[in-house]
């Protein structure tokens, strides 16, 4: 098994970022800060995948289990109150692991703003402005994508916030 943070550059790392962006209306509620948390999880993975097919790699599925693994990451940064992939000391694969998914490859993306002032499509720009996100978001070694958003009170500071969870994987 292996786990993987940072990536080398992405194919087409000369392009803008904004190339990789999906248009406002491609992905449904992906602009809507106020849309259910499923909603905005489907979101996310159609934006994502989005800008891997403009990339040339073929779009992620969506199993259950990475939803899952997300969401459990997210809860752990918001009852930490730490901002980190291993929040508490947490093992980085510790959400994909309690999930059940038996993987071979492993990659996520954090992301944390101000509650219900960000989206999906939000979320997504952040990590594809980065080149080390950008480069997880793209890796052609990974099948499946799983997201999701999680409350964290007191997260940023004493403000409401949100921590958005992208988990990659390959089977193993």
């Amino acid at each position: 098994m292996a786990a993987l943070l940072v990536a080398s550059r992405a194919d087409g790392a000369a392009a803008a970022w904004t190339a990789y962006l999906a248009p406002a209306d491609a992905c449904a509620a992906a602009t809507e800060a106020g849309a259910a948390p499923a909603v905005q999880s489907r979101a996310v993975a159609c934006l994502v995948n989005w800008a891997r097919l403009q990339s040339g790699r073929r779009a992620l599925a969506q199993p259950p289990a990475l939803r899952r693994a997300s969401e459990l990451k997210g809860r752990i940064v918001a009852s930490c109150g730490q901002f980190s992939h291993t929040p508490c000391g947490e093992d980085v694969t510790a959400g994909v692991r309690a999930a059940g998914y038996r993987f071979a490859r492993f990659g996520e993306n954090l992301f944390a703003a101000t509650w219900g002032r960000v989206t999906a499509r939000d979320a997504v720009a952040a990590w594809l402005r980065s080149p080390r996100h950008r480069a997880i978001l793209l890796d052609p070694s990974f099948r499946h994508v799983g997201a999701a958003s999680v409350r964290a009170p007191e997260l940023l500071g004493g403000q409401d916030a949100v921590v958005w969870t992208a988990t990659f994987a390959s089977p193993s």
